[in-house]
């Protein structure tokens, strides 16, 4: 995954799942002062010497509160230009959980550029009715796998 080039920034998303009521879910997420930003999946820089892996369950720590320590998969690594111009080499997983609560607001740690930040939390059924900012939806496909 590394060969993807140190001119991009490197990022890990996470398509966090769960089974409910007879339908498959996927996390997501809005920030609380910014709806602008749209529906987003919990997703962040991966650190220097940190494998994409490590960096997922991180960033889903970090920005749902949600603790993952089975396994995560693979999907896929695009890179990919913001409208800002900035590229970005991006980390796409599936992380399967088991999660009661429907609906929840975390506070973003980690000292990050959204460290602070409320992030309300929730789940959608799969498949997507509508996308996510960002282009996050561009694997969603692949959960069907």
């Amino acid at each position: 995954m590394s060969g993807l080039g140190s001119a991009y920034s490197q990022k890990a998303y996470a398509y966090v799942t769960r089974r409910a009521e007879g339908d498959d879910q996927l996390l997501v997420f809005r920030e609380r002062d910014d709806p602008r930003a749209g529906v987003q999946v919990p997703k962040g820089g991966i650190d220097r010497g940190e494998t994409p892996g490590v960096a997922v369950r991180r960033e889903l720590r970090e920005e749902s509160g949600l603790v993952h320590d089975s396994p995560v998969f693979h999907l896929a690594s695009d890179r990919w230009r913001r409208s800002d111009g900035k590229r970005v080499a991006r980390h796409f997983f599936h992380v399967p959980v088991e999660e009661p609560r429907d609906e929840w607001a975390h506070e973003v740690t980690g000292g990050g550029e959204d460290d602070g930040l409320t992030y309300d939390l929730s789940w959608r059924a799969l498949p997507l009715s509508n996308g996510l900012a960002k282009g996050m939806h561009a694997y969603v496909p692949l959960l069907d796998r």
